[in-house]
């Protein structure tokens, strides 16, 4: 039997837009955090000074990022798994047999809605996989082809 070349599938520019804006809100999120500590302790922490170093690397690699999680970022369907690769210093990959899936869904977020994205939820037996950043159009046919694969199992399963 022979196996299939896997095509990985890129994600649209969108996602790298969306990837940017969560990372912003984030690192505006530890900033104030770090203000806060910053200002509460400033006279009694002997390392109060470097909390705004801390900040300044955190708005670096917020910025940096997105970038190369875009770059990294893709996904394969084939007969036979869902393969997703992602990540930014630490690269994952997640690998899931068709025949094991158990339920699809679809997930859209505020700023996810803003760009047009929305995620696609796999769930087996053993767990979870997402696959993020996708467009609209994109996840709602993945859900509806996965769906028909569960229920093409299913009916396997039934008959024999």
């Amino acid at each position: 039997m022979e196996k299939e070349e896997k095509v990985f599938q890129k994600l649209s520019k969108k996602a790298r837009g969306c990837m940017l804006v969560n990372e912003i809100i984030l690192a505006g999120i530890c900033t104030i955090i770090l203000a806060i500590v910053w200002v509460k302790w400033k006279d009694t922490l002997a390392v109060a000074n470097w909390i705004w170093a801390i900040v300044a690397v955190v708005w670096v690699i917020s910025l940096i990022a997105p970038f190369f999680r875009y770059e990294r970022y893709r996904y394969c369907f084939s007969n036979e798994d869902i393969d997703v690769i992602e990540g930014f210093l630490f690269v994952e990959r997640n690998i899931v047999p068709i025949e094991r899936l158990h339920k699809v869904a679809m997930e859209s977020g505020p700023i996810d809605r803003i760009f047009g994205l929305a995620k696609v939820l796999v769930t087996t037996a053993g767990g979870d996989v997402t696959i993020r950043f996708l467009e609209k159009e994109v996840a709602e046919q993945i859900v509806e082809t996965l769906k028909t694969r569960i229920n093409q199992y299913a009916v396997m399963q039934r008959e024999g």
